[in-house]
């Protein structure tokens, strides 16, 4: 509980979407739009938007399948693969600036190696047995530039083994609990929802291009209807 505390007051020091170009209303609200080729919705859930998936978001399930509805940043935005998106009714939503994580920036470092240890000990039936009995890595020890632990930065106290022939491997990156291992998305998002009350990611479509953010939320949200969006 004290660790779960001390990343909140984290949060509220943070400001996870400083220096994003995200449109706020007077709130503080991020203001998200998106195209519908159904009338009258008025609520976004993500179970529903799942069953019903277009050709152009099932790609994105491929790496990630918990359920979620995309939403554009900006008015007039384009999917940069498949241009403007089909549908004539649009809609826009407002969520809390603290409640959208920049998964692929990742600033609290939720999909890191200590993270995935943490969760498979908590998790993963066998792993607890072998990481209480494997090698740790000790910032107290003085590794040479080859060993496992001087290679990651914050690796203090992943669990290790050294298998013949093969070198030394970190405890979470045995093949033997490979399917065990969690999607990162799904780890980042639970553990973001866990520790900050996030709703949903917000990710630049072509990698490290802030100008075609877009965002994606797995919890039900309000809609209102727009006029235009083009």
């Amino acid at each position: 509980m004290k660790f779960i505390n001390e990343w909140k007051t984290f949060l509220k020091e943070e400001d996870f979407l400083k220096g994003y170009p995200v449109e706020f209303d007077k709130d503080r609200n991020v203001v998200l739009y998106h195209i519908s080729s159904t009338q009258d919705i008025e609520e976004f859930d993500p179970d529903i938007a799942a069953a019903s998936a277009q050709n152009y978001t099932t790609r994105d399930y491929v790496t990630w399948n918990r359920p979620r509805v995309f939403f554009f940043t900006k008015k007039g935005q384009e999917d940069t693969g498949l241009g403007r998106i089909p549908g004539e009714t649009y809609y826009q939503i407002k969520v809390p600036i603290s409640k959208l994580y920049p998964v692929m920036e990742d600033p609290a470092n939720l999909s890191s190696k200590i993270e995935t240890q943490r969760y498979m000990v908590d998790n993963i039936p066998g792993f607890k047995e072998r990481y209480e009995k494997a090698e740790k890595c000790d910032p107290n020890k003085e590794y040479n530039q080859w060993h496992i632990c001087s290679k990651v930065e914050d690796s203090n106290g992943l669990a290790w083994f050294e298998k013949r022939f093969a070198g030394k491997k970190f405890l979470i990156d045995d093949p033997k609990f490979h399917s065990d291992k969690p999607n990162v998305y799904e780890l980042v998002a639970t553990l973001a929802e866990e520790r900050y009350g996030t709703i949903g990611f917000i990710y630049p479509q072509e990698s490290g291009d802030k100008n075609t953010l877009i965002a994606a939320v797995w919890r039900p949200v309000k809609a209102s209807k727009l006029k235009s969006f083009y």
